[in-house]
């Protein structure tokens, strides 16, 4: 590991410039930082050959152990756990129907949601062949009986997304399992980062979901590239046939030897950790760098966690120049020296503990203070 993660050669090799990462674990810029133990693992695993199915079956066992599901699968993040999903739910395990995707001329081939649910990753389903129908309004979401009625003979799953926090209004992921369960429709619920809590990876599984996806490389800590899919065991089986290394809409999301070592064990540590240490070292850097911009005119800053829109302490910022004020402020901070990552949401700037380092929030709050001339 480099002493210096803001001065990495491999990345100077190519011009690229590391960054601080107070934005989150996002794709974007990296995910979250591997521990030292599931690199190892990686590099072990990359010294020797595997039939990878085999592997695929094993490391799932472990993802249904931890679940609480029936089945699992290690897949290529959260996103590549819906492609497998939604094929599963259209095709189960006849092979006729894997080869056609993602033609599905003839199947159940409708995945259903509240017209509320976030758009954002809702391709990840459209790229398996399905096609997205919708119940209620886009401000209130459904009812039980408006998301009964729109159940039809082509719908082949129904979806709750839990992407950028629990949706506002209309059912929850409890009330659409009741109703996918009397109409004998698989649910399929995208907790891609709905990481912490821990407890969040039985709870869904509780409430009914059929399949539940997670995503490997942010609060877990594994390789970027993988994740976990739980639920069902013929819907991951159709799952594991839908994806590589057969010739199957998966093939593209497949997952490598190393990247399925490096996430059980990441899945492991995660398990083991006391996480309330790991919470209480956030929020300590958390409040010293909101201590560090109280009283700043035009500045308003309070650290906030809710599990929901903050699963981790983050510093909030406000600023009183609105849009154009946030854009400047974020573009200098990305673009300076040291550069550093913020998330642009909510109206503001939010500094995401979860990959910071100790001493990283006292140059994170200097450059704040630079940037915005104080």
């Amino acid at each position: 590991m480099t002493s210096d993660p803001l001065n990495n050669p491999v990345y100077a090799r190519f011009g690229v410039t590391p960054l601080i990462n107070a934005g989150g674990t996002h794709t974007t810029h990296g995910g979250s930082m591997m521990r030292p133990e599931v690199r190892e693992a990686m590099s072990l695993a990359s010294e020797s050959f595997i039939d990878l199915v085999e592997l695929k079956r094993a490391t799932g066992s472990y993802v249904a152990e931890i679940t609480g599901a029936e089945a699992g699968l290690i897949c290529s993040g959260a996103a590549g756990g819906l492609v497998l999903a939604t094929a599963a739910v259209m095709t189960g395990t006849d092979a006729s129907k894997i080869a056609q995707l993602p033609d599905t001329t003839g199947l159940k081939n409708e995945i259903l949601t509240q017209a509320n649910n976030p758009g954002g990753y809702l391709k990840c389903h459209e790229y398996a062949g399905a096609v997205m129908t919708y119940a209620g309004d886009s401000s209130g979401g459904a009812t039980a009986e408006q998301l009964a009625a729109a159940i039809t003979p082509s719908t082949a799953g129904i979806l709750y997304t839990y992407a950028y926090g629990v949706a506002r209004g209309g059912l929850t992921a409890r009330e659409i399992s009741a109703v996918a369960k009397t109409a004998g429709v698989p649910f399929i619920v995208d907790g891609a980062a709905m990481l912490p809590p821990a407890s969040n990876l039985n709870l869904y599984i509780d409430e009914g979901a059929d399949l539940v996806t997670f995503s490997g490389g942010k609060y877990i800590g594994g390789p970027q590239s993988a994740g976990l899919l739980a639920g069902r065991a013929d819907l991951i089986e159709a799952a594991l046939e839908n994806s590589g290394p057969g010739m199957a809409i998966g093939r593209p999301q497949k997952v490598g030897r190393e990247e399925m070592i490096g996430m059980v064990t990441a899945l492991q540590l995660f398990i083991e950790a006391d996480d309330e240490s790991r919470q209480d070292g956030m929020r300590s850097r958390a409040n010293s760098l909101c201590s560090r911009l109280q009283g700043l005119d035009g500045v308003s800053a309070t650290v906030e966690q809710d599990y929901e829109t903050y699963h981790v302490p983050n510093v909030v910022i406000v600023l009183d120049g609105g849009e154009t004020e946030i854009e400047r402020v974020w573009s200098e901070l990305h673009e300076g020296s040291p550069r550093i990552y913020v998330a642009k949401n909510h109206g503001g700037l939010a500094a995401n503990m979860v990959n910071v380092s100790d001493g990283q929030e006292d140059v994170i709050a200097d450059r704040l203070l630079e940037v915005l001339g104080h």
